[in-house]
């Protein structure tokens, strides 16, 4: 009995509740949010007073994409926890975003409500995002505003695209995988702020990781010093980023020098502005591989060379350091602080296409495609699924209607003359000519699956990083629910993962601010061991589902894919000379090395193949980036290289999309395509000029230190590919391996670090 008394008198476990739930990064206009990208979704607990029950409460988002089919990520919530966060990829303006509080039954708790979004928390697909934390973007602001104003009195459209800026004011605002940052372009970090400080703590491993992984991918940081120069080397130590040595702070309370080199370079031709004289400064020392922005010549009062600004090339990324302090004097008090801003944006912000080099006045009136929306054209092109001409599709409508109308008519009222049986032989006409429709398409179309693949695999030797990017399209004969899982090849990085491939839907920057139906017959499908895989995408017959995937690993230094040993000549100082070793177990075809802006052939690179580079006259006169443009350089042998036969749309060239993005922002890269959702993929800043560097009375040089291999590989066969998708249907509850008929293209670019000369 008084067991049975204890019993009832303990009290039932509160359900937790959802506080707070924020979608993409916070602004002053609300939280921004970037369609056909994964955006952060920051969500809030409150237990209740008692500690969350294990293994029995999730936390399920939903979104639709482009096609507006719904899909669901779902999270568990683990003991004690009261901050969480998750991902979602709103497909188009009118995706919804649901937040579901369930238990593991599936009973749902709560539901927050939808947001509201509009046009000032939507970010445009060619719209320029930075973030600043523990900065105020108030004078980035400013400067975005006054560009905009100098373009309007030019009377020409933005030269450089459109920009919007969150700020972000706590460590819990920092995503906690690589892909939340996806809807980033650059990032801007005070370290006098509490985020830097919170972000070099032990317990947030996880989001400086996160961070880390999307510098690797192609993210832009800038980190100011001064007074914090401790802060700035741990937390850029924290992040793996070596390229520079911060010594100390000079400081001299009488004042130390006059900025004058920053003063020119924030107004090169007519410096009005008073230069900035300071007191203190960090004492940075860029490596090799970096390169000076903005340096300061020695003078009597300090006969020091200082740099100001430096660039360190990190993956495909980079990091700017400042050796000033951005929220106190004299940087905070300066005038030029303003021009300094308008020169930084401008240098780092994509150019519209219609600025390309030699075109005056610039064409910003023609109407011009994404560039993933090409690939995405290219990749749903199967040239062995021939489309069914529309003239025959005329005729055989004309013949549909011929057929029930006046035929209809003539057999039942003059041939059987019975009109009531018009009912029945309507009825058959309809049925035969659904089955010939369908049987015609099937024998015409085939009854094979079959999968386009293109790869794009980056290796970067200073920093050990090895990343793909993967973009597929899967044909479906038959309509079907199917399981797609994407991992990289072993066979080509033996590293360790930097972060989990990541699978999704291909969302093309055409149709992101396009509203999408929902179908009310299709099944969600489902992100399980998100972020790799996806489970149960219907594709209707007859058609394709393209997906996009991302992966980073980490090379062993005795096992990396390639190897380079390059440095200047002794004889001659400006050319290179050296070694690289493509150590991966296929061929390259086609390959060009590029330093500074031109680019010489270097024909096909064998597996495990060692080769001088010494006559190639590397650093000497060169063919020139446009030229490499023009030449049907890296044409794949069979797949999409002309326009297909069974389509009378033009189709870009495989071959023209990849370099496009390769380097699109180089001057010399032509009037092409947009990049909004590939800025990550664009390394022409490698190949302009950014500093000088002596290295010899005589010889100067004023490009980045470093060598980049742009090759392809002969996929005869798939297991070449850097990724393995693997495809599965379920038929009577057992999963069932898909295997299709795969059209494989992989290319590879190298960055290939140049030694320090040897004394």
């Amino acid at each position: 009995m008084c067991c049975l008394i204890l019993f009832c008198t303990q009290p039932a476990l509160a359900q937790p509740s959802l506080t707070q739930v924020r979608f993409g990064f916070p602004s002053e206009a609300g939280a921004l949010i970037r369609n056909g990208v994964w955006v952060p979704v920051s969500i809030e607990l409150d237990p209740k007073g008692s500690e969350i029950e294990p293994d029995k409460f999730l936390i399920e988002l939903e979104s639709t994409d482009g096609d507006g089919a719904t899909y669901l990520v779902k999270i568990p919530v683990l003991t004690g926890q009261t901050r969480m966060m998750g991902y979602l990829r709103p497909g188009s303006s009118t995706s919804p975003l649901i937040v579901r509080l369930k238990e593991k039954n599936g009973t749902t708790i709560q539901v927050w409500p939808t947001p509201t979004r509009s046009s000032a928390t939507m970010i445009g697909p060619r719209d320029f995002l930075i973030a600043t934390a523990g900065f105020s973007p108030e004078a980035l602001q400013l400067a975005s505003a006054n560009q905009s104003k100098l373009d309007a009195g030019k009377q020409v459209l933005n030269e450089r695209l459109p920009r919007k800026f969150s700020e972000l004011k706590t460590i819990h605002d920092l995503p906690t995988q690589a892909l939340g940052y996806a809807s980033l372009d650059t990032l801007i970090i005070s370290t006098a702020s509490t985020i830097s400080s919170d972000l070099i703590k032990e317990a947030n491993s996880e989001k400086r990781a996160a961070l880390s992984a999307w510098l690797l991918s192609g993210g832009t940081l800038l980190v100011d010093s001064g007074t914090h120069h401790e802060s700035t080397k741990n937390l850029l130590l924290a992040l793996g980023v070596t390229g520079c040595n911060i010594e100390g702070l000079d400081s001299n309370p009488k004042g130390l020098r006059t900025l004058n080199g920053l003063n020119r370079w924030v107004t090169p031709l007519v410096s009005q502005l008073l230069p900035m004289r300071i007191n203190e400064i960090a004492k940075l020392t860029p490596t090799y591989s970096a390169q000076t922005i903005i340096r300061e010549s020695s003078e009597p009062s300090d006969p020091v060379v200082r740099p100001i600004l430096v660039q360190i090339p990190f993956g495909r990324g980079r990091v700017f350091l400042l050796a000033l302090g951005m929220e106190s004097p004299p940087f905070a008090s300066w005038d030029g602080q303003q021009s300094f801003w308008d020169k930084f944006l401008f240098e780092i912000s994509p150019r519209n296409p219609g600025f390309a080099q030699g075109k005056f006045p610039p064409d910003t009136s023609s109407i011009r495609p994404e560039l993933a929306c090409e690939i995405q054209r290219s990749l749903e092109t199967f040239a062995e699924v021939p489309t069914f001409p529309f003239g025959w599709v005329a005729i055989l409508i004309l013949a549909y209607i011929i057929i029930i109308g006046p035929v209809d008519y003539f057999v039942t009222h003059y041939w059987l003359k019975k009109p009531e049986l018009t009912w029945f032989t309507f009825l058959v006409a309809v049925l035969i000519a659904t089955w010939g429709a369908w049987a015609g398409a099937n024998a015409l179309k085939g009854d094979d699956s079959k999968l386009n693949k293109l790869d794009i695999m980056d290796i970067d030797i200073s920093s050990g990083c090895v990343q793909g990017t993967s973009w597929m399209s899967f044909f479906s004969p038959t309509p079907g629910n199917y399981s797609f899982n994407f991992k990289a090849n072993p066979s080509w990085s033996s590293g360790e993962l930097i972060t989990q491939p990541d699978l999704g839907i291909l969302e093309t920057p055409d149709r992101i601010f396009r509203g999408a139906s929902q179908s009310l017959f299709r099944k969600p499908y489902e992100y399980s061991s998100f972020p790799s895989s996806l489970e149960q995408v219907g594709i209707p017959a007859w058609a394709c589902a393209s997906l996009e995937g991302n992966w980073q690993k980490k090379s062993k230094p005795n096992n990396a894919p390639f190897q380079g040993d390059l440095s200047h000549s002794r004889v001659e100082t400006v050319l290179i000379t050296g070694t690289i070793t493509n150590n991966l177990s296929v061929d390259l075809h086609e390959c060009n090395l590029f330093y500074q802006e031109s680019w010489h052939t270097l024909g096909r690179f064998q597996a495990g193949e060692k080769r001088r580079i010494d006559m190639l006259q590397l650093g000497g006169r060169g063919q020139s980036i446009q030229q490499w443009n023009d030449a049907k350089i890296l044409a794949p042998n069979n797949w999409s290289t002309q326009k297909t036969n069974n389509s009378s749309d033009n189709i870009y060239p495989i071959h023209k999309l990849v370099k496009a993005f390769v380097f699109h922002d180089h001057p010399e890269a032509g009037d092409l395509l947009y990049n909004s959702s590939l800025r990550k993929l664009d390394t022409s800043w490698r190949l302009k000029q950014v500093s000088e560097t002596f290295l010899s009375e005589s010889a100067r040089l004023r490009h980045p230190e470093e060598v980049i291999l742009v090759g392809r590989v002969d996929s005869a066969k798939a297991s070449s590919a850097p990724t393995i998708l693997s495809l599965s249907q379920k038929i009577n509850g057992n999963p069932i391996t898909i295997k299709p008929s795969i059209n494989q293209e992989t290319f590879v670019r190298v960055v290939i670090p140049i030694q320090h000369p040897k004394p």
